[in-house]
């Protein structure tokens, strides 16, 4: 999916305040997420991570070279493949989690970095929200454009080590089901 530099803005604006119901697509991608820390902290995590990686999507080139990570928290930079810094318990463990799930390593954090590249059809997913489904348990909702099959490891990757337990989905919802649900 090619993602426009506004609606890039506006996936921006949607981790600090919840859409309106004008705005929600008919049908919403969702992850369900069991959490290791209180759902809160697993919110702050995702996002303090996404926050950064959407603003280099719309204010730097993404022309091969590497791109800075200074707002990049480090905890997500330290678990990263390549990274000698150590990382703290949660993200190893999530990390560990990730390949036992997915059957993959750890994600190279320039590589995880440039599925954000505006130009770039990789990313299947535009962050829609997060909201509270149990005591230790979230459905991370994304505008999928209506499709239940698309690209999502760099998505699942962040999930697990910002704490989650386990990931299932995605699955497709209809927007009331978005709309009735707790935001965190």
């Amino acid at each position: 999916m090619m993602h426009e530099i506004e609606d890039i803005e506006q996936e921006r604006l949607r981790l600090s305040r919840r859409p309106s119901l004008r705005e929600t697509p008919p049908v919403v991608g969702v992850f369900d997420v069991r959490t290791s820390c209180p759902v809160a902290e697993f919110g702050t995590r995702v996002r303090s991570v996404l926050d950064p990686a959407l603003r280099l999507a719309v204010s730097h080139p993404f022309e091969g070279e590497d791109l800075p990570v200074d707002a990049i928290p480090h905890w997500f930079v330290a678990v990263a493949r390549g990274s000698a810094d150590p990382a703290p318990d949660f993200a190893v463990h999530g990390a560990e989690r990730y390949t036992a799930a997915i059957g993959r390593g750890a994600w190279d954090l320039q590589e995880w970095l440039y599925q954000f590249d505006p130009e770039s059809e990789f990313r299947g997913w535009a962050w829609w929200g997060l909201t509270q489904s149990g005591d230790r348990e979230v459905r991370l909702w994304v505008d999928t454009w209506g499709e239940s099959f698309f690209a999502c490891d760099e998505l699942r990757w962040l999930a697990y080590v910002a704490g989650a337990v386990e990931v299932d989905g995605p699955s497709l919802e209809r927007s009331d089901a978005w709309v009735a649900a707790a935001q965190i």
